[in-house]
């Protein structure tokens, strides 16, 4: 059962936080971010873009059971009704249901949902670069910063109104800081999928597959045929000692 984000202890939260803020995906931008500075080729932009994206798949993994608890967390105060009226943004243009959502990031689609017209492979080496600068620069990333900064201030203490040893906040204060920096990072998230929703990309594409792999799904194939039992595709990436 998927932990109700609103239940959470203070400490609860700052460790889960903190969990969702160190994602890879943080790596892969600032990579990202050296190879534009540096005006790096297009091969080089596209094999780390496939790993930014593939990044960016396990953030969203990470936080699409949690997101109804986020936004009802965005209905407690009235301080968020500008992250309510972003999300209100979101909701009204997207395209494609949770399910689409999901499935898409695995290189699927939902039969009957929406099919993205751009296809980030037939983009030029321009066009690529061009989609590359606002995906390096997305807002995500500067609310992560505020949301770090705030989990290396917070501490936790018996008495929840003592004031920090580096500050004169109190710990009461640095948790609402930090919930509301978070849940700017999580809008900041949904923003970034929706921009996503346009693009048809598949990580995988162009990937070639050894020859011993590709030979035992092939076995595996033909001993399903004449009647054998099935053997998860994990295992037999095992077996080959590859990670699936």
């Amino acid at each position: 059962m998927t932990p109700n984000i609103t239940e959470l202890t203070p400490a609860q939260f700052h460790e889960w936080v903190q969990s969702i803020v160190d994602e890879t995906l943080f790596e892969s931008r600032e990579r990202l971010v050296a190879l534009l500075a540096e005006n790096a080729n297009t091969e080089a932009l596209a094999e780390e873009f496939r790993g930014f994206f593939d990044d960016y798949c396990g953030l969203a993994f990470a936080l699409e059971d949690h997101e109804e608890f986020l936004i009802s967390m965005l209905e407690t105060c009235d301080t968020f009704a500008p992250l309510r009226h972003r999300v209100a943004a979101v909701e009204a243009v997207r395209k494609t249901s949770p399910l689409g959502r999901e499935s898409r990031r695995t290189g699927g689609y939902i039969i009957g949902d929406h099919v993205p017209e751009i296809k980030v492979v037939d983009l030029s080496a321009d066009e690529f670069r061009s989609l590359m600068v606002p995906l390096a620069n997305w807002q995500l990333f500067a609310a992560r910063e505020r949301v770090m900064k705030l989990l290396s201030a917070n501490t936790y203490s018996n008495d929840s109104n003592s004031p920090l040893q580096n500050g004169a906040l109190s710990v009461d204060t640095l948790n609402t800081r930090l919930k509301s920096a978070f849940l700017e990072f999580f809008v900041c998230y949904l923003e970034l999928e929706q921009f996503l929703e346009d693009y048809d990309y598949d990580s995988d594409d162009g990937l070639e597959i050894r020859p011993e792999f590709a030979e035992e799904l092939d076995r595996e194939d033909e001993y399903i045929k004449s009647g054998g039992k099935l053997i998860p595709i994990e295992e037999v990436a095992k077996k080959l000692g590859l990670k699936w």
